[in-house]
């Protein structure tokens, strides 16, 4: 089992050290010593990656720990637990790094039993919300999903036209589908069932399905017949029907 690596940001090189020193004797990793913000994100720039950082709030610089302990968190180490080691213990000192959403403080001088206990504490925590994290993620993925899927079915009943006998007209393409196979009909087949799905269910009359074809040049009612003749071998015969020879609805579902 792989030991738990920890980062050391302290600004006193003989407490960093010892710090060092305590962590291996507990069975920790420490992977890194930094003094200051700089330092610390060159480190982490060579790919160290902590499972927990051990963080002075007073560093060199002009950058203190909770400062930097928010840009990490921001950052760099989202999901890492960071841990402030002050001497200082006033409340506003507290109040503030808690706003940095700390996993522990520790007050300078703190004995080894408590280190260890704080980090075992933190690493749990930081376990769990990172695990509700994830499930909270998901869910959001699946909210995102669902989300997408309904404006796209929004956005397909807005464009198709559900006909009887299993036929589906969609008016952004153009294309009249039985079931999901297109049918395969002639420019002038599809203009006749587009004509007929801009007013799904009601009567148009036979010169305008003329014009809808032919425009400006009438073909004349032995071409209009033949034409829907061919039509209708190809779909449901009842699909098309005539309205007492007055014009042509199409049935819709």
């Amino acid at each position: 089992m792989s030991k738990t690596k920890i980062l050391i940001i302290e600004d006193e090189p003989i407490i960093a050290l010892n710090l060092k020193q305590v962590l291996t004797e507990l069975g920790y990793e420490p992977c890194g010593i930094s003094n200051n913000r700089c330092n610390t994100i060159k480190l982490l720039e060579e790919k160290i990656k902590p499972d927990l950082v051990l963080m002075d709030i007073y560093l060199q610089g002009p950058t203190t720990g909770i400062e930097l302990a928010k840009e990490l968190r921001k950052n760099q180490l989202p999901d890492v637990p960071v841990i402030f080691l002050t001497a200082n213990s006033e409340l506003a000192t507290i109040k503030e790094a808690s706003e940095s959403f700390a996993y522990g403080y520790l007050i300078k001088p703190y004995k080894k039993s408590h280190l260890q206990a704080a980090i075992e504490v933190a690493l749990k925590k930081a376990e769990e919300d990172n695990k509700n994290k994830f499930d909270l993620n998901a869910v959001k993925n699946v909210n995102r999903t669902l989300e997408h899927k309904l404006s796209l079915d929004i956005e397909t009943k807005s464009r198709t036209i559900k006909l009887k006998y299993g036929y589906l007209f969609d008016k952004e393409k153009e294309v009249l589908y039985f079931g999901d196979e297109p049918v395969k009909l002639t420019s002038k087949e599809i203009k006749i069932i587009k004509v007929l799905c801009q007013t799904p269910g009601q009567n148009v009359s036979q010169e305008q399905l003329e014009y809808a074809i032919w425009q400006d040049e009438p073909a004349g009612y032995a071409a209009f017949r033949s034409l829907l003749f061919r039509l209708r071998n190809k779909i449901h015969k009842d699909l098309i029907i005539n309205q007492n020879n007055t014009g042509y609805k199409i049935e819709l579902l």
